[in-house]
């Protein structure tokens, strides 16, 4: 119920329901027990008041579902659970100013993909990984080492969905470098990804 209330967007209704969710999973396995219906329910907690806006609330429920993953999985597991949390806690310290703290979570996070889906691997989450630490590190105004992430983030998704294909996350890429290079004060090159970005778009 409280998925289907949060994707219809009312996030105070889902956040009553992954209340009740999360109260009835500790009852049943037990108030101090680390268990990964627990860890969800704490994690769903978290996205639901991060998309209310409360991003204080949303990184303590998805600390608590960090901790609990690393209970069950094991502290140096790459596990693909344990790196959603770490991203979701960059994304919450993120939208609260603290780029260095959203860094570090990335970090660890796409440290993580790279060891369950390979270090060469093309994957859309390590894609996104990289894109998120271009966006934090634009944030900070290091705009070289936002376009070396964003660069690294558009060469996997063309290895992905292909060199040719309009993809909205290609499109997402190519965005990106525009702004980056903008705030480098280079236009020519900004106005040539933008470019590709709109056209990419209209033709989705």
């Amino acid at each position: 119920m409280g998925n289907a209330w949060g994707n219809l967007g009312y996030y105070r209704k889902a956040v009553s329901y992954y209340e009740q969710s999360l109260q009835m999973r500790r009852r049943i396995y037990g108030e101090e027990t680390a268990h990964p219906d627990i860890a969800n329910s704490l994690s769903n907690m978290g996205n639901a008041w991060w998309n209310l806006g409360y991003y204080r609330k949303a990184a303590s429920y998805y600390e608590q579902s960090l901790q609990m993953r690393r209970s069950i999985y094991g502290e140096d597991t790459a596990h693909p659970n344990i790196a959603d949390s770490l991203n979701n806690l960059g994304n919450a310290w993120g939208n609260l100013g603290d780029y260095i703290k959203a860094i570090s979570y990335y970090k660890q996070s796409l440290q993580i993909k790279r060891r369950i889906y390979g270090e060469e691997t093309a994957h859309p989450d390590i894609a996104g990984s990289l894109s998120n630490m271009g966006n934090a590190w634009g944030n900070l105004g290091d705009y070289r080492k936002a376009v070396s992430y964003y660069e690294q983030s558009l060469q996997l998704r063309r290895s992905i969905y292909g060199e040719y294909t309009a993809h909205p996350d290609i499109a997402d890429s190519l965005t990106n470098l525009g702004n980056a290079w903008r705030n480098l004060g280079d236009h020519e090159k900004a106005i040539s990804y933008h470019e590709q970005a709109l056209d990419m778009i209209r033709s989705i």
